[in-house]
């Protein structure tokens, strides 16, 4: 490996190496920074799954609120009415308040006393003939069903409660409202467990009443003792039993509320009107939301009542909350998020920087490689240029030396006769011809390579001009063994630079008398072309041209292997500035092999 290989290498390696480098740790860079992003957005995502969670809890807390004052009030306004004007203020109540459909008046044993088969309104009409169905299992006002129901309901809560309490200690503190819900259920249903139990009641009740006590938790018994004794003492009496019903009949949701004073009066009651019951729990949801976030409530069936956001149609929602209140089962607060980078567009972020970095990397690579190969490039160019110069320098020093000696010659009388005195004047001649040849090139090709080369273009018989300047160099090609013969048919003129011309002609007919010196003949011939223009064919019969070396003899500087030229002087110019020439006048100059041995150049002009 010669030196500069060595360097070049070198300079590849420190650019190669720093690079990868630099890549590979930008790389690794983006990998961990989209990791943190990963780890981030996974938080993020959490927190708004957890924020989400808890809002549908306060949803479903503010939901079951509204049912529980709306189911209070109304009762507790049946409760304030005396028995004597009951009934004038159930039909009042059914014409001025939207949330009752229908007051009915009963006895303890469920005989219905209002409204009647009879009554002339249809809702009345229809309440009166489904009363047997909505309590086709016993009336749930009894002392005895009563207690027993509740104690029921008061057991399951209390269960559910504590799983709710046990689960909330394993899992995130999001799901806290619901433990909240059933525990306040819970204390509630006691609470109506121990106001039944203040009345008088049979046996039978004595005995479910102990069974209850012996399974309520001692929390939820306190509260129900204390909130008995603080309703007895505010009163004075005893307020009852009271509750709530909700019955599917037909494909329809009837809900029925009851209350049983405590001083034995007829049972009083009421159907709400569902419709604007269910309207009524729209204030449970926020006014407003996040951004991708999205409540609604939605009953047993899956069917959406209220909602706020946006919903993701199609998607599961993030967190489903029950509503705990006895008339809304089944109900529940659901709570949906869109993707917080829709389509994937937040994963990308190592994959995008990575493309860039590769970008880069390979970025400075090629434009390294273009400098490194341009640098080669220069060197080698600089090598030839010095030899090119090597060369001229040898070749302008051969003819210098013959004029050189002939003169002197010349000078000193040392010529035997006049002959032998006009032979060293030719050779002075032929040698300054050659000298201007040589200094043409070095001026062509200095003007070529700059691009400042200039053509005149003029109107040229190309026959006549050919033959003037075939006829001055057959004594130098007779000289180098060679035979110089023409065909040169008379056309019509050419529109072409006459110097750029003769400067390719010449430029040929040397390029023969140096490598085809002594193989015979030189013809020259001159032909129109096809497509409009000429063709002038330069054949000689030397050794000929391999035909891997057509194209490149015309690169500047090249020969052909040295076991061919090695005894032969030249900058390896001529044929390159042949050919920049020709392609400047709007034509071409190419090699082909002769048939019968040697080589044609073809100078082909528009």
């Amino acid at each position: 490996m010669i030196p500069n290989s060595r360097r070049i290498v070198l300079y590849w390696m420190l650019l190669l190496l720093p690079t990868l480098a630099v890549g590979a740790g930008a790389v690794l860079l983006l990998r961990r920074e989209q990791a943190a992003l990963n780890e981030r957005g996974a938080m993020a995502e959490t927190a708004r799954r957890t924020a989400a969670t808890a809002r549908a809890g306060l949803i479903v807390e503010n939901a079951e609120l509204l049912a529980g004052d709306i189911q209070t009030g109304l009762l507790d306004t049946l409760a304030a009415e005396p028995a004597s004007a009951i009934d004038a203020f159930l039909a009042t109540w059914e014409t001025n308040n939207p949330l009752v459909r229908v007051g009915f008046r009963a006895t303890a044993d469920g005989r219905l006393l209002r409204p009647t088969a009879a009554a002339p309104d249809e809702n009345q009409r229809g309440f009166a003939r489904r009363f047997p169905t909505y309590f086709s299992n016993g009336v749930p006002w009894t002392d005895a069903a009563v207690f027993s129901k509740a104690t029921r309901e008061l057991k399951d809560a209390l269960a559910g409660a504590d799983e709710a309490v046990s689960k909330v200690q394993l899992q995130s503190a999001s799901n806290a409202g619901v433990a909240q819900t059933a525990r306040r259920d819970a204390n509630e249903l006691a609470r109506q467990v121990y106001q039944t139990a203040s009345a008088p009641a049979p046996a039978a009740a004595e005995r479910s009443r102990a069974e209850a006590d012996a399974g309520l938790a001692a929390p939820a018994k306190a509260a129900a003792v204390a909130a008995v004794a603080a309703k007895k003492e505010a009163t004075g009496t005893d307020a009852g039993a009271r509750g709530w019903q909700a019955v599917n009949l037909d494909g329809r949701l009837h809900l029925l509320g009851w209350m049983r004073p405590g001083n034995g009066s007829d049972v009083r009651g009421l159907e709400l009107n569902p419709d604007t019951f269910i309207q009524q729990l729209k204030g449970a949801l926020p006014a407003e939301v996040n951004p991708g976030e999205g409540f609604a409530l939605r009953d047993a069936q899956g069917r959406i009542h209220h909602q706020v956001g946006a919903l993701q149609g199609g998607t599961e929602p993030v967190a489903r909350i029950p509503l705990g209140n006895a008339l809304l089962s089944g109900w529940e607060a659901v709570a949906f998020l869109a993707p917080a980078y829709p389509d994937g567009a937040g994963g990308g972020f190592a994959t995008l920087g990575m493309g860039l970095v590769i970008v880069a990397v390979l970025a400075i690579l090629g434009a390294g490689s273009l400098l490194l190969l341009q640098a080669r490039r220069s060197g080698e160019e600089a090598a030839l240029k010095t030899s090119f110069v090597a060369n001229v320098s040898h070749e302008f020093k051969t003819p210098l030396t013959n004029i050189r000696l002939y003169s002197e010659l010349l000078e000193q009388g040392r010529v035997r006769d006049p002959e032998q005195g006009r032979d060293y004047l030719r050779t002075i001649g032929r040698e300054t011809q050659r000298l201007a040849r040589l200094v043409n090139n070095v001026l062509d090709f200095s003007r070529l390579e700059q691009g400042r080369k200039k053509y005149a273009s003029e109107k040229v018989d190309l026959a006549v001009e050919l033959e003037r300047l075939l006829g001055t160099q057959m004594p130098r090609l007779g000289e180098s063994g060679m035979i110089l013969r023409w065909d040169l048919p008379h056309g019509p003129p050419v529109s072409t630079d006459r110097d750029a011309v003769e400067q390719i002609v010449l430029n040929l007919l040397d390029n023969a008398a140096k490598y085809a010196g002594g193989g015979g003949e030189v013809l020259v011939t001159l032909s129109p072309r096809p497509g409009g223009g000429v063709s002038v064919r330069i054949a000689d019969r030397g050794p000929g041209v391999p035909a891997e070396h057509r194209n490149k003899i015309f690169e500047k500087f090249h020969r052909v292997d040295e076991t061919l030229t090695a005894d032969r002087g030249g900058a390896g110019l001529g044929l390159s500035i042949a050919r920049q020439l020709a392609r400047g006048l709007g034509g071409e100059l190419r090699c082909e092999p002769r048939s019968g041995g040697g080589a044609v150049f073809i100078l082909e002009l528009p």
